[in-house]
Order: structure tokens, then C-alpha cells, then sequence
């Protein structure tokens, strides 16, 4: 009989607030320049909110200490330096999959306002 390891056990703090600092930081680069990259990393680079809202509900406000705060900013920023996107950047078959919303998900919805011509033509193709 094989034995199998145990599920992982839940982020520590410290992984969230890694996850914020980097959140935060590509926020920073976001409002301060033009997107440069592809859909690939645009994806992957939202993701990273993603695994923020999948921590946060195993932990308070107080926990998070000025995180909490730099979250909040962070997410007011990206939302100033994107714009709406018709649909969930991964498309419509992951958004349903994973049960993603515009509402809930809203890093998933939303693209650079300052972008570039590549990710403009990969983003044409998403459904």
C-alpha cells in the first residue's frame, strides 16, 4: 500500500503577504507605464488576485495588518489604469468552469488601458 501525503495544509499569512506585495507591485508598473507584454503574462499576472481572494477568506483584517491596506489601494489603482473586457480574459469556457464572474472576479474582466498592439490582437481572439 502506498501511502499518500496529506492535502496541503492552509497559506500562512506570510504567503499572502507575499502575494499582496507582488499584487501591489504590478499595480505600481501598471499606472506607471504602458502594458508591454502578451496575454500570457497579462493572465498570469491577474492570477495572482485570484489566489489572493482564495486565501483571504482564512484570515482577518487585522491578521493582514497594512496588507489589508495595500490591497485595497492596490485594487483601486488597477481599476483606474484598466478598462472593462467584454469577457473573462481565460474565455467564457473557464469563466464558467471555474464559476469566475465580472462581478466577483473582476481582475478577470478587466485589460490594460495603456496596452500594446500584441495583446490588443490575443485579446481580439478570446471567447
Amino acid at each position: 500500500m502506498i501511502a499518500s501525503s496529506p492535502p496541503p495544509g492552509p497559506p500562512n499569512v506570510e504567503e499572502v503577504r507575499d502575494l499582496i506585495e507582488q499584487w501591489s507591485s504590478f499595480v505600481i508598473e501598471l499606472e506607471k507605464k504602458d502594458y508591454t507584454f502578451d496575454l500570457d503574462n497579462w493572465r498570469n499576472d491577474v492570477d495572482v488576485r485570484q489566489l489572493i481572494v482564495e486565501a483571504l477568506p482564512m484570515f482577518s483584517r487585522e491578521e493582514l495588518g497594512d496588507h489589508a491596506l495595500k490591497l485595497d489601494d492596490a485594487d483601486k489603482t488597477f481599476m483606474a489604469t484598466t478598462r472593462p473586457f467584454r469577457r473573462c480574459v481565460w474565455g467564457g469556457g473557464t469563466a464558467k468552469k471555474e464559476k469566475w464572474s465580472a462581478q466577483n472576479n473582476w481582475w478577470y474582466f478587466r485589460t490594460p488601458i495603456r496596452s500594446n498592439a500584441q495583446l490588443e490582437d490575443e485579446l481580439a481572439t478570446v471567447r
